[in-house]
């Protein structure tokens, strides 16, 4: 073998071991590359946090006040005997039938709003007794007042179309009131003063309230006081504003105890009888208050509420010492107060469950 042989043999051998080298270091070079990678500590998932707001519900029947008695300057008297309770509540409504600045003075409406009611429902039969002028002068009080949410008459159809919402804690809610009946005719250029029930507008209407807020509360007016169990037309109401999303409705037929009940996921009282009222006679003084914890669950874009514990008992107005009446639970009242044999407790208790024997009497705080 020549010289020039065994340079070209010598050069191939280095040339081969040189590729082989490269190709062993680029392979390592990758496996440490891949190892280096799986061994970095990815980032956990980012676990979305759940909230949970709890808020408590009270709903009481209509105040029927100062059409027996002579106005006074001190209302507080009324409603000394509830105050303790509505004070443990977020969300407090009842129904003001009497006309405020017409027929009872502003102070009743401020002895009410002040012990915590803060939903008032104005919508009722005879609230065009006095005309324009008097919503017009019960609306003077209620505008004025920024921390209650008063529905169901209005000062013009701007006011009329708005959706009021209140905010307690985490918790939004809508508040409307309507009625079905009305015991006068409403002015042609002047429809947006009550808030009569339309099959179509006003479940409409709700339905836009539960698109804005967590839950949609109704204050509900209509035709049942010939009954213990609500009529067709109660039922078919209830239906359509449950299914339009309503949360709560709260139902008021003239002197009428009607049951609690569920539709869906939806608390009804059909009837909640009188709240306070100077009314001569006992039956007309008698009602009921309800009440329902709502639990508002959140966890990223998703929300859930849920309506538990719901709720009732008897509440009935004893004259006060003073000309006129306070209300208070009828359980709390002793005997030198009002001798509670004369109403027929049992009976009532029987009809608030006549539909849902699942509604709990008692256990108000």
């Amino acid at each position: 073998m020549n010289h020039k042989e065994l340079f070209n043999g010598v050069w191939k051998v280095l040339l081969v071991a040189a590729l082989v080298i490269a190709s062993i270091s680029l392979g390592m070079n990758i496996m440490r590359i891949r190892l280096e990678h799986r061994n970095v500590v990815q980032p956990s998932p980012v676990t979305a946090q759940e909230d949970v707001a709890v808020i408590n519900v009270l709903a009481a029947g209509r105040a029927y006040y100062g059409l027996y008695t002579e106005n006074k300057n001190d209302y507080w008297s009324n409603f000394s005997g509830l105050a303790e309770t509505v004070a443990n509540y977020d969300l407090a409504a009842y129904s003001q039938q009497t006309l405020i600045g017409t027929e009872v003075p502003w102070q009743f409406a401020e002895a009410a709003t002040g012990i915590g009611f803060n939903l008032i429902g104005l919508a009722d039969p005879h609230v065009l007794t006095y005309g324009k002028a008097g919503i017009d002068s019960s609306m003077d009080y209620w505008l004025d007042n920024p921390d209650v949410l008063a529905n169901g008459t209005f000062v013009s159809t701007d006011r009329r179309n708005l959706i009021p919402t209140i905010r307690t804690g985490d918790v939004t809610a809508a508040f409307l009131s309507f009625t079905d009946d009305m015991s006068h005719d409403i002015p042609e250029q002047e429809q947006y003063l009550v808030n009569v029930y339309d099959d179509e507008k006003s479940p409409a209407q709700v339905a836009k309230a539960a698109e804005q807020a967590d839950i949609v509360i109704v204050e509900m007016w209509w035709d049942g006081e010939d009954g213990k169990l609500p009529s067709d037309r109660q039922r078919t109401i209830a239906k359509a504003l449950a299914d339009a999303g309503a949360s709560v409705i709260i139902g008021n037929a003239p002197d009428a105890i009607q049951p609690a009940a569920w539709i869906d996921d939806t608390l009804i009282f059909y009837s909640m009888g009188t709240m306070i009222s100077d009314s001569p006679e006992d039956e007309n003084r008698l009602g009921v208050i309800g009440a329902v914890t709502i639990t508002k669950t959140t966890l990223g874009s998703r929300k859930k509420v849920e309506l538990t514990n719901p709720r009732v008992d008897l509440v009935l107005a004893v004259e006060d010492g003073t000309g006129g009446y306070r209300t208070a639970l009828l359980r709390d009242l002793s005997p030198g107060e009002y001798d509670v044999s004369k109403i027929k407790t049992a009976e009532y208790m029987k009809i608030l469950q006549l539909m849902d024997d699942s509604i709990r009497i008692g256990g108000l705080e």
